[in-house]
């Protein structure tokens, strides 16, 4: 009798505890700052006959008003799988389902919103089964409150006389990081933002002279009153100068050289931007492969030393490149660099590029720090054949060009042309020898470049404006202007996803389009232009014949004025394609013969699609466009008949971005 009232008892205190486990499991858990509501499904500690671990099929955020589902996705660890990870059935279990990691994730959810200003924030999370056993469906339920709001904003300068304080106020860049201060009184009070800005403040300080100048930001917050006293306090110190610039590393040019490259001279007022573009100076340098500019540890005072660190190029490289695509089919470049050939810090460039429609050669001698530091000239005797459609011309001259740095994203060049050319129409195939026309160049050129992209990285605005002047005070044996102005716009959607426009135009101003040799002429179409086209061929166009006057085909003519867009939507996918991008696009645009026949009715359209991989090379796309509105001579009918050989398909397929 005992015996049975002990196990029963047990049995019973087992019971219990089991219940006790469920119940803590599905109602409440405690992280020390406060206890979690658990709405969820209690799924049995036994698996019902299904041998695979559970797998999170998809994850959901609501409640979030604040913050996108994207941004609170990125800070917790519980991944579902996306649409194409899916389809990978082969790759079952790479999203394990756990518990613990799913309330460490409410937790992550928690912090990221009180660092936010959102003290009140509470976190719940439901989890269901999915159409199959072993899935789970994950939703996350935010509160979140009412937020702390910024009270005042205090700035305090330590040891600091009025009359500084005031100087320092007028400054434009402490001015600006306190327009940009995000802790503004009345707005939500962030503790993530502390670093910013006292980065900002010191920044600002640092930019005007003062080189050892501290920041910090102490904030009281009343978390029941929802407010936040925030005080911003800072200790310029006194404004210094520079004082001694020491160059370290294995240099082949003298020390003075890095000196002048930097452009910063002893005595000059401290400044960080001024560092910041010494490096950016130098790094442009043929020479250098590494420069670091740095204040070594040292006293404060009036005075501050820098230390600059150097790594060279090789003196002597071989650079060998190719390509392909449908339009050059195969091209390459072989570049032979001989960098400091007189101890001077110059480069000597020996090149040779050739593919199926050019083939150039020409020597370079480049000259940094010209006039300034910001300042380089190059000599450049070249050599070129280039066989196009519509003509085929001999060029070799002499090129002249000085290109200064006015900063990191803007350059501008001024260059001279010399050069003597020898042009020849075609008519298919061959090239008539009784078009030939020999004429000399003398041009100067104007272009400049704003560009925010950097590398293979496109992003925010690429303007490039030029202008040529050829003929000038009777010189050459031609006399025109040729004004072309091409504008970028690239757009982020998200970190996968952009839209990336493009505006490109262009005017001759000569005599007769006639007059004017066919290669200085505008062009649109192919690969890199409007995609529906092949290249060179939207515009006008002329026929040409056989020896027995039957068409043969349509050639280019060119005009004095093109205008054409680009609009591409570019999407990277995830996981393993994470290297393939997929576009879509729309292009359009026209050639006047004549500029003043110029009539933006005229335009025609391309549309299609292309798929991107993007490779250590750059990316290798592909193509497809649709002519939308074509011409006869656009698909090759001649006095209504369809000769054939062109329909409204074009293929477009090379290395690198349309734009």
């Amino acid at each position: 009798m005992r015996t049975h009232i002990t196990a029963s008892f047990l049995a019973v205190l087992f019971l219990l505890f089991v219940h006790a486990g469920q119940t803590l499991a599905a109602e409440s858990f405690s992280t020390g700052e406060r206890t979690y509501a658990v709405e969820r499904s209690v799924f049995p500690a036994i698996d019902n006959g299904s041998d695979r671990r559970p797998q999170v099929r998809r994850v959901r955020i609501r409640g979030n008003e604040t913050f996108p589902d994207m941004v609170l996705m990125n800070i917790i660890a519980t991944e579902a799988p996306a649409f194409f990870r899916r389809m990978q059935f082969w790759r079952p279990d790479e999203f394990d389902y756990s518990l613990n990691e799913v309330r460490r994730d409410a937790i992550r959810i928690e912090r990221f919103y009180r660092r936010r200003g959102f003290y009140d924030v509470a976190v719940t999370f439901d989890i269901q089964e999915g159409r199959r056993d072993h899935q789970r469906l994950v939703t996350f339920f935010v509160d979140e409150g009412e937020p702390t709001r910024v009270h005042s904003l205090e700035l305090i300068f330590e040891n600091t006389d009025e009359e500084k304080i005031e100087e320092i106020r007028q400054m434009r860049d402490f001015q600006r990081a306190e327009n940009n201060n995000p802790l503004q009184v009345s707005r939500r009070y962030e503790a993530v933002k502390h670093p910013d800005i006292e980065s900002a403040y010191l920044t600002a300080l640092r930019n005007s002279g003062f080189a050892f100048a501290r920041t910090r930001i102490e904030a009281d917050v009343d978390t029941l009153r929802r407010k936040a006293d925030v005080r911003v306090i800072m200790e310029p110190k006194q404004i210094a100068t520079f004082r001694d610039i020491f160059v370290e590393g294995e240099l082949s040019v003298p020390e003075d050289l890095i000196r002048f490259q930097s452009a910063i001279r002893p005595g000059d007022v401290y400044s960080l931007r001024k560092m910041r573009d010494a490096q950016q100076l130098l790094f442009r340098h043929p020479l250098m492969r590494l420069v670091t500019i740095s204040v070594p540890d040292q006293e404060p005072g009036e005075e501050v030393d820098i230390r600059i660190r150097i790594r060279e190029q090789a003196l002597r490289s071989v650079k060998v490149q190719a390509g392909f695509g449908n339009e050059e089919l195969l091209r390459g470049q072989v570049t032979w660099t001989h960098r400091n050939p007189l101890g001077n810090g110059h480069r000597f460039t020996i090149s040779s590029r050739a593919s199926f429609i050019e083939q150039r050669g020409n020597l370079e001698y480049l000259i940094p720090g010209f006039v300034n530091p910001r300042s380089n000239l190059a000599i450049t005797p070249f050599a070129l054949r280039k066989d196009e459609d519509n003509y085929l011309i001999y060029r070799y001259g002499i090129n002249n060009n000085i290109t200064y740095y006015f900063s990191q994203f803007l350059v501008g060049s001024v260059s001279y042309e010399l050069s003597r050319n020898d042009e020849r129409l075609k008519d298919g195939g061959r090239a008539r020898t009784d078009s030939t026309q020999v004429f000399n160049i003398s041009s100067l050129r104007l272009s400049a470049l704003y560009n925010e992209s950097s590398g293979d990285i496109s992003r925010g605005w690429a303007v490039r404006p030029n202008a040529e002047f050829s003929g000038l005070f009777g010189t050459g044996s031609l006399t025109y202007q040729r004004f072309s102005l091409d504008v970028r716009r690239f757009i982020d959607f998200s970190s996968t996803t952009q839209l990336a426009l493009r505006a490109d135009s262009g005017l001759l101003l000569s005599r007769d389009p006639f007059d004017t040799p066919a290669n200085i002429r505008f062009y649109a179409g192919g690969a890199n232009s409007v995609r529906g086209y092949s290249r060179r061929q939207l515009g006008p166009k002329r026929p040409v014949f056989n020896s027995e006057g039957e068409f043969r085909q349509y050639l280019p003519l060119g005009g004095q004025a093109v205008l054409m867009f680009n609009t591409e939507l570019r999407q990277g996918l995830p996981g393993f394609l994470r290297n393939v991008q997929l576009a879509g696009f729309l292009d359009g645009g026209q050639v006047w013969l004549n500029y003043n026949e110029f009539d933006p009715r005229d335009f025609q359209y391309g549309a299609g699609g292309g798929i991107r991989y993007m490779s250590p090379i750059g990316p290798i796309r592909l193509d497809i466009g649709w002519k939308l509105n074509p011409s006869d001579e656009d698909l090759n009918r001649f006095n209504g008949q369809d000769r054939g050989g062109v329909n409204r398909w074009a293929l477009h397929f090379s290395i690198g971005q349309a734009f």
